[in-house]
């Protein structure tokens, strides 16, 4: 049994005797139907002011804000982007120090597990809103999201890996708290600190009232327990598409090849040599022939000739046999939704009443929520 594709793990020990050890494992199902497309809206909103973080906060050159969101669902883990505890990516760092996200869009849709790839316009204050839209589907429920803390050395809002089926059902409508990361990239305390980079980088970890320890550190309050949120993911679910189309491979027409076709047993000569005297005994003399052929009549050679293929030689079922599927193909549409196919092929054909030919042709939704001919995302100012 295997518990790999489940979050949910529970192990029991259980000990019988001083030589026996049975282990219980119990895997919560946490899958949602992959045939159903879901579609998402992501809306970021940030707190970032002066009455919640008033140190050292930044007016101008440049005042407080967000860069673009960048978004991913996928299947596993996403290597570019970001894991707590982690090193950063080549990607990451530069997103996070600079907001560029070239090397990111390098791996792009239909790459390392990723299903849809989204963005969301940037927010130029500190307080305010941006949206956008995604598919998620059975096989790729999780999404990733990026956005620079404008200015800092390396400071972000992020969300790596949720998981938006939960319990084999889709999530309605969530909202998580978020709070600021270090890259780990860059040794600066503060939004404005000039460049110093981290050699070797330290992990990705998560910016609180008194980490890093130093007065010197614009998130730093001791007096406070816990930072106030600086922004909010919220996940609202927008619509489900069910795959109805269903491709079926007829069956084909058993095909019988020569080598299923056998001579029948010859009859003894001289049996066919007495029924050819009887049919002929009013002849007066004796019949030359030159061969067995040559004297039968006509009708006895026609019906040996018909039964000789009438007759089959016996075969047993045969089940059929099908390729491993190919791979997927590009998807139709980049914006919108659309369709990939994969097929396979038939490698030994069914036979007197075998288990018929599988599908051969499959088909999932592929595509992006963004619509064609306009930027996606919106963006919301107070």
């Amino acid at each position: 049994m295997k518990c790999s594709s489940f979050p949910g793990l529970l192990v029991t020990f259980s000990f019988v005797s001083s030589f026996f050890l049975f282990i219980t494992i119990v895997c919560s199902v946490n899958s949602c139907k992959d045939d159903r497309l879901i579609v998402y809206r992501v809306v970021l909103n940030t707190f970032w002011s002066r009455q919640r973080f008033p140190k050292h906060y930044p007016e101008w050159r440049p005042p407080a804000s967000f860069s673009r969101l960048i978004g991913r669902s996928h299947a596993s883990p996403l290597q570019n982007f970001y894991e707590l505890d982690k090193v950063a990516s080549e990607g990451m760092k530069i997103f996070a120090e600079t907001g560029a996200s070239d090397v990111l869009d390098e791996l792009s849709q239909g790459e390392g597990g990723i299903f849809d790839e989204f963005n969301a316009p940037p927010i130029p204050q500190g307080v305010g809103r941006t949206e956008a839209e995604f598919f998620v589907d059975g096989n790729h429920s999780r999404v990733s999201l990026i956005s620079r803390i404008v200015p800092s050395p390396d400071w972000f809002v992020g969300l790596s890996s949720f998981n938006l089926c939960s319990n084999g059902r889709w999530i309605d409508n969530v909202t998580l708290e978020e709070y600021p990361f270090d890259a780990g990239t860059d040794n600066g305390f503060t939004f404005t600190s000039p460049n110093w980079p981290t050699e070797p980088r330290s992990k990705i970890s998560r910016l609180t009232s008194k980490q890093p320890n130093h007065p010197a550190s614009s998130f730093y309050y001791p007096e406070r327990e816990v930072l106030p949120p600086i922004a909010s993911f919220q996940f609202l679910k927008v619509k489900e598409y069910e795959l109805s189309q269903v491709f079926h491979h007829p069956e084909p027409e058993t095909v019988i090849s020569s080598n299923d076709v056998i001579d029948p047993e010859s009859r003894p000569i001289e049996s066919n040599l007495k029924s050819a005297t009887a049919a002929s005994s009013v002849s007066n003399g004796p019949i030359a022939f030159n061969s067995v052929s040559e004297y039968l009549p006509d009708k006895i050679l026609s019906k040996k000739k018909d039964k000789k293929h009438k007759l089959k030689k016996f075969r047993p079922p045969r089940d059929c046999r099908v390729s491993e599927w190919g791979p997927w193909s590009p998807c139709s549409k980049s914006c919108g939704i659309g369709e990939m196919i994969r097929t396979r092929t038939v490698i030994v054909h069914p036979r007197r009443g075998g288990r018929p030919c599988l599908p051969l042709k499959d088909a999932t939704f592929c595509g992006s929520a963004r619509s064609c001919g306009r930027v996606s995302g919106k963006l919301f100012l107070p």
